[in-house]
């Protein structure tokens, strides 16, 4: 009777999955695998190293691509697409909304979301527009083949969005100058200190969701350009209010406080414009994730602001910051590891590793190199794109 009971409580696992590449990029200390071997099962990795290391059980389903290279999901932090089109919120009736949230507007497996898949996007932030100072939660999305808004969402709130300088500014209210953004957002940042210090609960969901950056549950993700609005973003959330923060765009003139931002360890956004043009005697393209990366930042990630660049086209955000002189390696941290670590999902997505989740891109070539096309794509071990079913970017 003993052993029968034992037997009852052995619980059956499913066969997994034997993925064989060519290479695998881990994302690990900048360490590539030859002949690599990946094993998955319920959803996530379990070893990951060399064939030669790794015996493929009997009975898993067997994935092989000899010729082709491995690596994680896409992680774009900057993203409108949830809806399928342009609907995301962006409430302009007043110069606050951070009441409002995003989770309510997503459509899981739109079409938009399909592309972005076969792009090798696997986890978007979807946010708010820009149009107010502080415009609400977004939601961490992964691209799952679901009609399910719940199987759909990694983590909500994903970021609180926020936005400094140019697109909020507006008239006949504190929005319309610096001063008067500054003091309005220092104001809410007051409330939610206060809030997260007192274990405030959600009657008032505005302050909630700010509580919830200062408990270090997710950060901001705040829209800013330009030298003077860049430094000031990560001196009032980062140096003053220490609270995390992602500092999105970083464009314009933003690079010329580079080494001043280098100094702060800030969590950079770059993009969708990549380069400045220096319209002076010695006019020429300035690589923005090279002159922060060379100004001595560590921490970047690019992304599209989709569809401002279509979402699909997130790695080749990172070509382009390649091209224009950053590092080969900061650019591919750029699309994986480096987002996950911002948007504080480290230990799920972002690298190739035992215990995380299965979000995997198998390449014809290398990640950066555009004329090679994404071959297979799973999203917690499972597949949802292939080639051979058609080919979609």
């Amino acid at each position: 009777m003993l052993s029968l009971s034992l037997l009852l409580c052995v619980a059956v696992q499913e066969p997994g999955t034997v993925l064989d590449v060519g290479v695998a990029l881990p994302m690990q200390d900048r360490a590539p695998i030859h002949n690599a071997r990946i094993l998955i099962r319920d959803g996530r990795i379990e070893q990951v190293g060399r064939r030669a290391e790794i015996e493929a059980p009997e009975g898993w389903t067997r994935l092989s691509y000899p010729e082709s290279f491995a690596f994680p999901g896409g992680v774009d932090l900057h993203s409108h697409v949830q809806t399928g089109g342009w609907e995301d919120i962006n409430d302009m009736v007043n110069p606050d909304n951070p009441e409002l949230r995003v989770l309510d507007t997503v459509r899981p497996w739109n079409d938009l979301y399909q592309d972005a898949a076969s792009g090798g996007v696997t986890t978007v932030n979807a946010i708010p527009g820009s149009g107010t100072n502080m415009s609400g939660a977004g939601v961490l999305v992964k691209l799952r083949d679901t009609d399910v808004v719940d199987q759909a969402i990694l983590r909500h709130p994903g970021s609180v969005k926020v936005a400094q300088g140019f697109n909020p500014e507006r008239g006949l209210d504190l929005g319309s100058t610096r001063m008067g953004m500054w003091w309005m957002l220092r104001w809410w940042l007051d409330r939610g200190r206060e809030a997260a210090a007192g274990d405030f609960t959600a009657a008032d969901p505005g302050v909630s969701h700010i509580a919830g950056v200062f408990q270090s549950r997710y950060p901001f993700l705040v829209h800013t350009a330009g030298a003077r609005d860049v430094y000031g973003t990560i001196r009032m959330f980062q140096l003053e209010a220490g609270v995390p923060v992602v500092v999105s765009h970083c464009c314009f003139s933003g690079f010329r406080a580079a080494d001043a931002i280098a100094s702060t360890k800030a969590a950079l956004n770059v993009g969708p414009r990549n380069y400045d043009f220096n319209f002076n005697a010695a006019a020429r393209f300035q690589g923005l994730v090279q002159a922060y990366e060379t100004a001595g930042t560590d921490s970047i990630s690019v992304q599209t602001d989709a569809s401002v660049v279509p979402q699909e086209e997130f790695f080749y955000q990172a070509s382009l910051a390649e091209r224009l002189g950053c590092s080969t390696w900061a650019a591919l941290e750029s699309i994986n590891v480096d987002p996950a670590r911002q948007i504080l999902e480290q230990d799920r997505i972002g690298r190739l590793a035992p215990g995380l989740d299965a979000d995997i891109v198998v390449k014809a070539g290398q990640p950066l190199d555009p004329r090679t096309p994404v071959q297979l794509v799973l999203v917690d071990g499972k597949v949802v794109y292939d080639i051979r079913e058609g080919q979609r970017y």
